[in-house]
């Protein structure tokens, strides 16, 4: 396996990104899948790569993993900043596909994430079906809106969700993920697979819960699973496998 660190100029940021891959390249064998692994707030690039083990699974499983930079956008073309949803959704694949020259097509390109990634994992999915065959959410921001009026949120986030979301922290349909998924099944587009994944103790158990139980009357795939745990990486960690035995089940049988 390959640990490949990319610092580019990005042209829709206008200004030098980090990008993360971990690449089966070296090893002589094409990769035939690839997952756009997605940080949550105050990560980055680099920080799945260090508090977990994905290089085993691409490795397993011969899968590409390219882990982009967001910093503390929410995946959102942000009202006072930078269009980093743009960035995610459409020249980072460019990029990526003319640098290792990607092969899989979309029922082999899957993306994740944790936390805020996991809403950025999400929103991504149900914005695009035709792109992505599947996506996982660990411990995700499954309901912005109710995110957003937490009363116990500091001032310091406060201020953040104002740059990503403007003053009056008001959700626009194409960055609700109820909204998305409505929108996908009323258009009869190809719905993509869907697990959910949340912690017990994890403060965003309970909007996780209200995601799983509207998704499940839906028509999407959708599974969702709860374990021990909280908001931490152990919980993370246990769940990539869970993560991993979804996104190639069908090698797992």
């Amino acid at each position: 396996m390959a640990h490949i660190t990319i610092e580019t100029g990005s042209p829709t940021l206008r200004m030098t990104t980090s990008i993360h891959v971990v690449s089966p390249c070296d090893s002589g064998i094409p990769s035939d899948s690839t997952l756009y692994l997605l940080h949550g707030a105050g990560d980055n690039a680099s920080t799945w790569s260090r508090l977990t083990t994905i290089e085993l699974y691409a490795q397993k499983y011969g899968c590409t993993v390219i882990m982009p930079e967001v910093n503390r956008s929410y995946y959102t073309n942000m009202e006072y900043g930078l269009d980093y949803f743009d960035y995610i959704t459409e020249e980072l694949p460019a990029l990526c596909n003319r640098l290792f020259r990607l092969k899989s097509a979309p029922d082999r390109t899957f993306v994740a994430g944790l936390s805020m990634g996991g809403y950025g994992a999400l929103k991504c999915a149900l914005t695009y079906p035709e792109r992505y065959a599947k996506v996982v959410s660990l411990s995700g921001v499954t309901d912005v809106q109710q995110r957003l009026r937490d009363p116990n949120m500091e001032q310091g986030m406060v201020k953040e969700m104002q740059a990503a979301f403007g003053t009056g922290l008001n959700v626009k349909p194409d960055q609700d993920l109820y909204t998305l998924a409505a929108k996908r099944m009323e258009e009869g587009d190809i719905l993509p697979s869907v697990l959910c994944c949340c912690g017990t103790e994890d403060p965003f158990i309970r909007m996780n819960r209200e995601f799983s139980d509207y998704m499940q009357k839906t028509s999407f795939d959708f599974k969702y699973v709860e374990g021990t745990g909280t908001h931490d990486w152990h919980f993370w960690e246990q769940h990539l496998k869970t993560a991993f035995d979804f996104l190639f089940e069908e090698k797992n049988k």
